[in-house]
């Protein structure tokens, strides 16, 4: 018998996928399995996709929509506490962190209502007496795709912004964590939205791809890894649908030699522990000058040390096991790749898919790819010229860090590091300034972060006017 409840939401009915996958779900505290994950029926996805087409949404007027996604609001907000246990057992992430998260998705939902009715969609340019208008109008039906290390998340701000836009949408979650999308689905059959706004279904990469490729997508959004982001992207071109695609990328943190060493090694330690570390924007390469090289190994095992690594569900731990033992032991085979003096801290309990926070000092070769969980690699640079090339090799560009005593310094090597955020003297997780926004650079994606951003990758833009007779050509 299976012990994750899934449920999917199309036509406005909820039902439960009935294609067992082979992939089975498992409890990553303790490696117990709770069932195969499962994907919808090809005939459901096709309902889902039928139903988007012809939906009504982006006809209603603003304040039938923004009614409907207050409705969604507080449906999430009533569901907090199961969001929150299965967001814990899908993604390993301590449940003091996932009831924050769970418990601000109402107020995701409500923030893309606001941001909308501040942007409008339509107003007059000023054009010599001659009536001349510029819309913004949603794209059509899109497709969300999810991933499963922040699956609540990401899913409700897709699914409002997308809502809030006029996009009516399909939710396609991760078969690794499926649970939140279901919640999601209820929480939309409770609020009442019309048949054919959201649907939720599920699935394998098998799912993505006929949802990306279908040409009644109009536009499709990504959060996953550059693999992933390649082939969304290969199914979607031929028609050159719309794309947002937050990708993965190997984010460099800068220690200069007049850095506070204790300070940036317990900034990087949080950073590095946060989610688990399974999270987009972790530090993970750490350029450190020379002479400074020992003291912050010393300091970042110090800090490392006292995290306490336990259960998800237990709410003193500071950091969970990691999503699933594959990722676990895949995560390892990447550190062990590396070469070099690999240093685990703190002490983790046995069995389940836990890993102590790792520290790879003196690696055999210079880390490119993504290091998808608690791991920070350290490496020693001349200077600042070195530490900024170094930083910036790997043709990603997702966050940033600097440490450093001096702000006129930090802010300069801040301004030339190729990230789309760059945090100076700190490693936190929300948004730097209510009205920050962020581009998702090099192999890191296409889009961005922000509000603005986050609504406008679901409307273009078109200018209606009267053409004025006195243009030359």
């Amino acid at each position: 018998m299976d012990d994750v409840e899934l449920t999917e939401l199309v036509a406005g009915r909820l039902g439960a996928p009935s294609v067992a996958l082979l992939e089975q779900l498992e409890d990553p505290n303790d490696g117990r399995p709770l069932g195969p994950a499962r994907g919808s029926d090809p005939a459901r996805v096709e309902g889902a996709l039928a139903g988007a087409a012809d939906s009504g949404w982006a006809r209603l007027a603003f304040d039938e929509r923004a009614g409907a996604l207050e409705r969604l609001a507080d449906a999430l907000d009533a569901r907090a506490g199961a969001v929150a246990r299965a967001e814990a057992i899908d993604t390993g992430v301590p449940i003091s962190v996932t009831e924050a998260i769970a418990g601000s998705l109402g107020d995701v939902v409500r923030g893309a209502v606001a941001t909308a009715r501040e942007a409008g969609d339509e107003r007059t340019l000023p054009a010599g007496g001659r009536r001349v208008e510029l819309l913004r109008r949603p794209w059509g039906p899109a497709a969300l795709l999810t991933p499963w290390n922040a699956p609540a998340p990401v899913a409700v701000s897709k699914v409002a912004h997308a809502l809030a836009a006029g996009c009516p949408a399909i939710l396609k979650p991760s078969e690794h964590a499926p649970q939140a999308a279901g919640h999601i689905a209820r929480a939309a059959a409770e609020a009442d939205l019309p048949a054919g706004a959201l649907a939720v279904v599920h699935g394998g990469p098998d799912v993505a791809l006929a949802l990306a490729g279908d040409a009644r997508i109009a536009v499709v959004s990504l959060t996953g890894g550059l693999a992933a982001g390649r082939a969304v992207a290969a199914a979607a071109m031929p028609r050159m649908a719309a794309l947002q695609l937050e990708l993965g990328a190997s984010n460099p943190a800068i220690v200069c030699a007049d850095a506070d060493v204790a300070q940036a090694a317990a900034a990087l330690a949080a950073g590095a522990t946060k989610l688990n570390g399974q999270w987009c924007e972790a530090p993970r390469r750490v350029f450190v000058a020379v002479a400074r090289h020992d003291d912050l190994l010393d300091a970042l095992r110090a800090a490392l040390v006292q995290v306490r690594v336990g259960g998800s569900l237990d709410p003193s731990s500071a950091m969970g096991p990691l999503a699933r033992r594959a990722h676990r032991d895949h995560v390892l085979a990447q550190v062990r790749a590396l070469g070099g003096d690999a240093l685990a801290t703190a002490p983790v309990p046995d069995g389940g898919a836990f890993l102590s926070p790792t520290i790879v000092a003196f690696a055999d070769r210079t880390v490119r790819e993504e290091i998808f969980g608690p791991v920070l690699t350290l490496h020693a640079v001349g200077g600042d010229e070195a530490a900024l090339a170094a930083a910036n090799a790997t043709g990603d560009g997702l966050a940033a860090y600097v440490f450093s005593a001096d702000a006129d310094r930090a802010f300069a090597l801040g301004r030339e590091l190729r990230a789309g955020e760059v945090r100076i003297g700190g490693t936190h997780l929300l948004d730097l300034a209510p009205a920050a926004a962020q581009s998702f650079w090099g192999t890191s994606g296409i889009g961005g972060h922000g509000a603005r951003e986050a609504l406008e990758a679901y409307r273009g833009t078109r200018v209606v006017g009267v053409d004025d007779p006195g243009l030359p050509i």
